[in-house]
């Protein structure tokens, strides 16, 4: 049996209008992840998928394809992830919808293997894509490899597959994700990439200052470090407070 290895699960949230997210550079904003993945992990990027449909072998005819795709939706970029556990999706939901709502997100997440990079360049990278890309917010944690990155719930093994449940707790954050400006927060993670939203009620604010490590990393992002056990606490005390989701 495979050695049960850790991976960096990585995920960044960014409010959009219909505007902005037609303003959302997809094509140049996938191409610097793609970049800033490979410096940090020495991996190179295999295999590419645009829009749910394309799927792409080589670098080039990926960026040929990004170039001419007027609508780039959604995107998901390999990087050997059978041997290396180490991919990315990056999507602008607002540019799917024909009835385009007021509100909605670019999300990013990567999975990385804790093997390519250790929590220092994680940080880093974090610090130039929130930059970069204008993240709102997200968080970052380690989980075993047999855990699923999208649920960040453990897979089950069936014969053939591994698969998970989709639960009606995934759904919420999906509808909820939309008031990252509002203060609301998914859940507690060891690390936190939190706005002046989640400083503006008083209450959240008290919490936020009084647990963990709170650092400003830009002038819209603060990131709030937590160690388990102030997670377990303040999960079993303070959600209501705290305004999470999950």
């Amino acid at each position: 049996m495979k050695n049960r290895t850790k991976n960096w699960i990585i995920k960044l949230f960014k409010l959009t209008d219909e505007n902005s997210a037609e303003m959302f550079e997809m094509e140049s904003k996938i191409l610097f992840c793609i970049k800033q993945i490979e410096k940090i992990s020495e991996l190179k990027a295999k295999s590419f998928d645009i829009n749910y449909q394309s799927t792409y072998k080589t670098k080039s005819g990926f960026e040929k394809a990004l170039k001419s795709n007027k609508e780039l939706v959604y995107c998901f970029v390999d990087f050997d992830s059978e041997k290396t556990e180490t991919y990315f999706t990056i999507s602008n939901q607002m540019l799917n919808l024909k009835e385009k709502p007021e509100k909605s997100t670019v999300d990013f997440c990567l999975q990385i293997s804790t093997e390519y990079c250790n929590e220092k360049s994680i940080l880093e990278f974090n610090r130039i894509l929130i930059d970069e890309l204008g993240f709102d917010y997200g968080y970052t944690t380690k989980l075993d490899s047999d855990f699923d990155s999208a649920t960040e719930r453990k897979m089950k093994k069936g014969l053939f597959s591994t698969s998970v449940k989709v639960l009606e707790k995934d759904h919420i954050w999906t509808t909820n994700k939309v008031e990252i400006l509002n203060g609301i927060i998914k859940n507690l993670y060891p690390i936190n990439y939190i706005n002046e939203s989640h400083l503006t009620n008083s209450e959240q604010k008290k919490i936020i200052s009084e647990f963990g490590e709170l650092k400003k990393l830009n002038n819209r992002i603060y990131k709030w470090n937590l160690t388990d056990s102030e997670i377990e606490k303040l999960k079993s005390t303070k959600r209501i407070e705290l305004n999470l989701t999950e």
